[in-house]
């Protein structure tokens, strides 16, 4: 008996032992409360938001004329205003003496006019071919002249050559005529030697017939060097004439030249009285409306009926040409900026809700059409930063209510985007190196019992909104995915559930 009680006291503090270490071991053990969720079928919202302003659904600009000063501005932005009413007053002093410089410019273009048609007429001039034209005509004369000189001079030789005078057979053998009907100037007519074979010749022959003979020889002579004389006066003059022509051809280029020159001269002052005249025309249009303004009183007028925005200038201005009186139709709509990162999520005919500064009411509109945001732009303090590079805007009618133009607002735009199998609290998700997971709460059994660990389950995010996340994954309906925890949790954690 005694020893069974002993081995039943030593189980005793055995098992009292291990229930110390235990304990102690227990408490050892950081145990985080937390809370669990469970993943389900869902639906994801897309939310958004943005600012905007109420602007007219419809603009006239009109310019305003060059060039005048400004004396006074007559209404205020935002003012309505009808179709003719007096919107700008301009300085008509200012205005006086532009219409006096412009008269001045159209005098002073009206005598230019003129003196550019006087600089157009042709001036009185002799032809450059004039004076080589009586030269070519003496030449001519001259060149006529001295052929008929030769050929008259040739045709007194030809008639002494061939006719010369009767002579005895001796007197013809011993004369020593010429092929040409002359005597030949290289023989001598007696071939004696002496007056002894002179007097014999002078005997022998008939003394009357050698001196006729030798008179016609001295006349064919004469007449031959005549004919040389005349054919060297006409080939004198043949080159003459052919000068003549010469500078009567280079005279006639130079006239047409000179034409040339004269037409173009006169197709370019043409020109320049057509620029002239032009210039004058627009002269005379700028001067009738500096006078139309003057005749109006320099009050420039609303084309239309609205609210006037702006004018474009101040009090003092001269103006440009190009600033534009901006109306605006009195009918509103308001006009949401949409950032770059949000273009596409709202559609045409999606319901916005817009709350205006300063009042807490909110007004559904719906979406009627888009814009891209133009580069000129300029948004305003509240939608600054609003819409980046490449955002869009939206507009919307706000039904029968009434929209102020001008007044700034902040808008909300709710779409579902789709219904998945796995939906999950976004605040479950963790990353670390591009892993994407979340952690559940996994019963397993331990020394004391049944704890629960908390173990990492690997997901793909298909989708989100501002509180849920679609994902895939193996999670199923029965899993415990911490959404809070009082402590730091990482996956091998025990964790207690609250």
């Amino acid at each position: 008996m005694r020893k069974k009680a002993g081995k039943a006291v030593i189980y005793f503090l055995v098992l009292m032992l291990c229930c110390t270490v235990a304990a102690r071991a227990a408490s050892s053990i950081t145990v985080a409360k937390v809370k669990t969720a469970k993943v389900g079928k869902g639906v994801l919202t897309q939310l958004v938001t943005g600012s905007g302003t109420v602007t007219a659904k419809e603009q006239y600009s009109q310019s305003l004329p060059e060039g005048q000063k400004v004396k006074k501005v007559l209404v205020k932005p935002q003012t309505t205003v009808e179709a003719g009413q007096a919107l700008v007053q301009l300085d008509m002093d200012y205005l006086a003496e532009k219409i006096e410089e412009k008269s001045r410019e159209i005098e002073k273009l009206n005598l230019q006019l003129e003196q550019q048609k006087l600089a157009g007429q042709e001036d009185a001039r002799t032809p450059e071919t004039a004076q080589a034209q009586i030269a070519l005509n003496n030449a001519e004369i001259l060149l006529e002249q001295a052929q008929a000189d030769y050929d008259q001079a040739a045709a007194e030789y030809e008639n002494l050559a061939n006719d010369p005078p009767a002579a005895d057979s001796g007197q013809t053998q011993d004369s020593g005529q010429t092929q040409n009907g002359g005597l030949d100037s290289g023989q001598d007519v007696d071939q004696g030697e002496g007056p002894d074979t002179a007097g014999q010749t002078s005997q022998g022959g008939n003394s009357s017939g050698a001196g006729e003979y030798e008179k016609w020889e001295q006349e064919v002579q004469a007449a031959k060097d005549k004919m040389q004389s005349a054919a060297d006066t006409l080939n004198s003059q043949a080159i003459s004439y052919n000068q003549a022509v010469e500078q009567y051809e280079l005279a006639s280029q130079n006239e047409a030249n000179a034409r040339q020159n004269e037409e173009k001269k006169k197709k370019s002052n043409t020109l320049t009285v057509e620029g002239i005249q032009v210039d004058i025309e627009g002269a005379q249009a700028a001067l009738k409306k500096l006078t139309d303004i003057q005749n109006a009183e320099g009050i420039v007028s609303a084309a239309s009926s609205g609210i006037f925005q702006s004018a474009g200038v101040t009090e003092g201005d001269v103006t440009a040409g190009t600033e534009q009186i901006i109306i605006a139709s009195q009918a509103a709509e308001a006009k949401g900026l949409i950032d770059q990162a949000d273009v596409g999520k709202i559609q045409e005919g999606d319901k916005i809700n817009i709350k205006f500064s300063g009042n807490t009411d909110t007004l559904e509109v719906r979406a009627e059409r888009f814009e891209q945001v133009s580069a000129q732009e300029t948004p305003s303090k509240e939608e600054e930063g609003q819409a980046g590079s490449g955002g869009m805007v939206w507009y919307g009618q706000g039904g029968e209510k009434e929209l102020k133009t001008g007044t700034s607002f902040t808008y909300e735009a709710s779409k579902e985007s789709g219904s998945y199998e796995q939906v999950i609290p976004l605040s479950t998700l963790h990353q670390v190196q591009g892993q994407t997971f979340v952690l559940t709460a996994e019963a397993r059994d331990g020394i004391l019992g049944q704890v629960y660990t908390a173990v990492s389950v690997p997901v793909t995010v298909l989708d989100k909104d501002d509180k849920s996340a679609a994902v895939k994954s193996a999670l199923n309906n029965k899993s415990l995915i911490i959404v809070e925890s009082s402590k730091y949790v990482e996956e091998g954690n025990q964790v207690r559930l609250e």
